[in-house]
Order: structure tokens, then C-alpha cells, then sequence
């Protein structure tokens, strides 16, 4: 296992009713090929997925999500908005990358400064709830 695959989050998951028979033989697999029963159904779980009908689709609107999820925290979280009367505040890679009077100032930042999707937000700032248009 490299280095990156280390620092993936990982959770833990369970499965009830699995069929005893299967498991064991997954775990002598595994066994043989010096793998743990884990990575033999991570792979499997992964297969399954790229074989789904729209995974590219899906697989763009969970990035998407995580993006907003991380941009939002960041912006919540931070004070410098709170006093500021108008402009627009650009947030991308889980931080504020800065505050600006003009939004084309703040479309040139974007485009030297952020690598994973962006969050544009007016201030003054409201909170209120913001459709991501999910598909399903």
C-alpha cells in the first residue's frame, strides 16, 4: 500500500446477514493472495460501481457536494465576512481565498487560485438554504 492510500479517510462498516459460507471463502482468498478481507470488498464494491449506468455523473455530483460541504464549514466558520457591508467572498479548497468589491476581480482568482470547485457567496451574507440540483 503506498503513501496516499494511507491518508484516505476510512470508515468502518458492517455487514449483517451476510451469508457465512461466502465470507469464509472471501477470507481464504484473501488469505492466499496476502490481502485483507476488506480490500478483496473494496474492489469488489468499486467494480460494481464503475459498471452503474451514470457513475461518471454520480461520481461528479459526490466531488461536488464535498466541495460545497468543505467551502461552506470554511465559510461559516470564519469572522472576516461578518462585518463587511457588500462585495463577494470566494471560498475554494476549504478556505477563504479573499473578499472582493467586483466579481470579476474575484473570477481571475478563482481561476489562478482554486483547484477543486469553488463557493461564491454576496455579502451581505444570508443564510438560507441553497439547492445543489442533485438529480435524484
Amino acid at each position: 500500500m503506498n503513501w496516499f492510500n494511507q491518508l484516505k479517510k476510512k470508515r468502518t462498516v458492517a455487514l449483517k446477514n451476510f451469508d457465512e459460507e461466502t465470507y469464509r471463502l472471501v477470507k481464504t482468498f484473501a488469505s492466499l493472495e496476502g490481502r485483507t478481507v476488506s480490500s478483496v470488498f473494496e474492489e469488489a464494491v468499486k467494480e460494481w460501481l464503475i459498471r452503474r449506468r451514470n457513475y461518471e455523473e454520480v461520481l461528479l455530483w459526490n466531488k461536488l457536494e464535498k466541495a460545497y460541504e468543505e467551502n461552506m464549514n470554511a465559510l461559516i466558520k470564519n469572522k472576516l465576512i461578518k462585518g463587511k457591508e457588500k462585495g463577494y467572498v470566494l471560498v475554494c479548497n476549504g478556505e477563504i481565498i479573499g473578499i472582493y468589491n467586483r466579481y470579476e476581480e474575484l473570477i481571475e482568482e478563482a481561476k489562478k487560485k482554486c483547484r477543486a470547485p469553488g463557493l461564491v457567496v454576496r455579502i451581505p451574507y444570508e443564510e438560507e438554504s441553497i439547492d445543489l440540483g442533485l438529480p435524484w
